[in-house]
């Protein structure tokens, strides 16, 4: 499994972030091509008086290499990136892992 994870920081307007990012941005990522999964999550410290690095933390995944870099490389992908510039007032932090799993 591959991931994209996308770390957002803390918007100037939490409320209009969440507006947008739901009603505009989601639905832009959700065309991407090979998207095997789509989550989004708000983190919460679990340090004693410590925030939380990222005000939300969203998730691509894709089931082989050959898609992430496929999906890297579209149209959609390219519409979804440019977007965060619309909404993103916290800066944004990319990264891919692959993901090996341990049972």
């Amino acid at each position: 499994m591959f991931r994209v994870s996308v770390c957002y920081g803390q918007p100037t307007d939490p409320a209009a972030f969440d507006e947008y990012y739901e009603s505009t941005h989601t639905p832009l990522a959700l065309k991407i091509p090979g998207l095997a999964g789509f989550t989004t999550g708000k983190p919460k410290s679990l340090m004693p008086n410590q925030d939380a690095p990222y005000y939300m933390v969203a998730s691509l995944l894709f089931d082989t290499a050959d898609h992430l870099k496929a999906a890297l490389k579209s149209s959609e992908m390219g519409a979804a990136s440019a977007d965060v510039a619309n909404f993103a007032t916290g800066g944004v932090t990319l990264y891919s892992t692959e993901e090996i799993t341990r049972a």
